[in-house]
């Protein structure tokens, strides 16, 4: 089992602060340094068997310059939380935004398996990751008070999707056959259940993510029929 010791030292040391320095930059500094530490922390020993104390020793940090950036523990993990979901927004965008710049003359299949390979890349899908991932929704689910701060955030994150995910479509000259809310939900559910597996496979495979985005998709305009499917 790895000891709080071992976590710290994974941790990059804080970055010194030169007089003059503002506040609130060391601040954010501090803030993000907390972050990091706890994902491996929350990852070991979840969010409920993890202490105030343990996050700050992990972190190399007082009880002081926790409380001086979160309220409690519930804060924290809402924080976490939010920059999760963002940070897979932005490399889902940044992977959009790479294929249109390069991705022009790309087949259908090779785009959305370019934009997967890119997702599997930049995103957290390293196992300390996604098992704090899992950790921390499991927390919110279980605290009354995150529930709604949790389902309010996710609600406008998935309104950008909802954007990305037409703008990608329209680039690549593609229409789904069954509507966009259907459609996202088979794509999240398939998205969670490739983490899940990867939590005990080691490694994301996107082949059915692949496969679904390709039975899901039709050139845009396109006639209604049937036609081959690939295997899921």
């Amino acid at each position: 089992m790895t000891s709080l010791s071992e976590v710290a030292a994974a941790v990059p040391p804080a970055p010194t602060t030169t007089p003059g320095s503002p506040v609130s930059a060391r601040r954010t500094r501090t803030r993000q340094r907390l972050m990091a530490s706890a994902v491996a922390v929350f990852a070991e020993r979840g969010v409920i068997g993890s202490s105030v104390e343990e996050l700050c020793e992990a972190a190399g940090f007082t009880r002081g310059a926790f409380y001086s950036n979160f309220a409690d523990k519930d804060e924290l993990v809402l924080a976490m939380i939010e920059q999760s979901i963002a940070e897979e927004y932005a490399a889902a965008e940044e992977a959009v935004d790479e294929l249109k710049a390069h991705g022009a003359r790309l087949a259908p299949a090779d785009a959305v398996a370019q934009v997967l390979d890119r997702l599997n890349h930049g995103g957290r899908s390293d196992r300390t990751n996604l098992l704090a991932q899992r950790e921390l929704l499991l927390y919110a689910a279980r605290v009354p008070e995150l529930r709604a701060p949790y389902q309010e955030f996710a609600a406008a994150c998935r309104a950008q999707v909802d954007a990305l995910v037409t703008d990608a479509l329209a680039f690549a000259e593609l229409e789904f056959t069954v509507p966009l809310d259907v459609a996202l939900d088979l794509l999240m559910a398939t998205h969670d259940h490739m983490q899940q597996t990867a939590l005990f496979t080691g490694r994301l495979d996107p082949g059915a993510m692949h496969a679904l985005i390709m039975n899901l998709t039709r050139p845009r305009g396109e006639v209604a029929f049937p036609r081959p499917r690939q295997e899921l």
